[in-house]
């Protein structure tokens, strides 16, 4: 099995500069990939390490995908995830916080000062194509989904020949909204697969669990991406329900779990104007939904 591995700091044959390619990927292999973003040391929990040349949450790509042209879906099917020993998070209340804290991983526990712990519960943050069109989330990008985890697959049009995948920005445990813009950022193994697929009707990305599908939106505020998530959630029963939008939309409506991803928006600006904040949000629908062929009767 093929393994790009990877240091903090870009270097390395397995770790080129920023932006460029990585290495490619072939349609059903197997692969892992590192990513960091985590914290050095022995260290324990709550410590503000030493000011140094930050490390980040470094994206894993691009990749190229062979075989894979503009308008293709791919699957990338997330075999495992596992994380390194050491995160940080930076907590300042209901704002980013300007120090770095220490949140060691042991034995599948993340410990919090002085003496709490929570158990672990690995997602990916950053999964995308890269983006050509100005359609924001149709391609992916920075959406912190807890959904995006071990056993997930995302679907994900791509919009350019070779698909470029990134992922990374990996979290041990991330709260639904990424309160503070940071969870628990940590280094990353990652197994995945890659395939290309027959896809949705969607606008953007579909996430499938074992229990759920969910449609994506990300936009200025939460009632747009709401809306953006909500519309693709119609398109996507119909397509899967053999159904029309009126009655996938009374389910929708009814029985979607709204959800965000990062949800800060402009919390990071302290009161001033952000042009750039975004939030993201998914729309989940149970797999339990099912027909039975026959309208109910009383």
């Amino acid at each position: 099995m093929r393994r790009f591995s990877r240091t903090p700091y870009y270097t390395g044959p397995d770790d080129p500069e920023r932006g460029q390619v990585r290495g490619t990927l072939k349609l059903g292999e197997t692969v892992i990939i590192e990513t960091p973003g985590g914290a050095d040391g022995d260290l324990y929990p709550g410590v503000v390490p030493e000011t140094t040349t930050p490390r980040g949450s470094r994206p894993g790509g691009p990749f190229i995908i062979e075989d894979i042209k503009p308008g293709d879906w791919v699957a990338i099917h997330l075999i495992d995830l596992q994380v390194g020993p050491y995160g940080y998070y930076n907590n300042g209340g209901p704002f980013r916080g300007s120090l770095r804290s220490v949140a060691p991983v042991r034995d599948g526990l993340v410990h919090f000062p002085p003496d709490f712990v929570v158990p672990a519960r690995p997602m990916i943050g950053v999964i995308q194509l890269e983006q050509v069109t100005n359609n924001y989330c149709a391609a992916g990008g920075n959406m912190d989904y807890n959904s995006i985890r071990a056993g997930s697959t995302v679907y994900i049009r791509a919009q350019k020949a070779g698909g470029y995948l990134t992922l990374g920005d990996v979290h041990a445990r991330m709260g639904d909204g990424e309160l503070t813009g940071t969870g628990i950022e940590i280094d990353s193994i990652i197994t995945l697969r890659v395939d290309k697929v027959a896809g949705f009707p969607t606008n953007g990305m579909v996430v499938e669990t074992a229990d759920e599908f969910l449609t994506s939106g990300m936009a200025a505020n939460w009632e747009e991406a709401i809306k953006l998530a909500w519309t693709d959630m119609v398109v996507l029963l119909c397509h899967l329900y053999n159904t029309n939008a009126e009655h996938a939309n009374l389910i929708v409506g009814t029985i979607g779990d709204a959800r965000p991803g990062f949800a800060a928006g402009n919390l990071f600006s302290h009161g001033f104007r952000n042009d750039g904040a975004y939030v993201t949000c998914q729309i989940a629908i149970t797999k339990e939904l099912h027909r039975t062929g026959q309208s109910f009767k009383p």
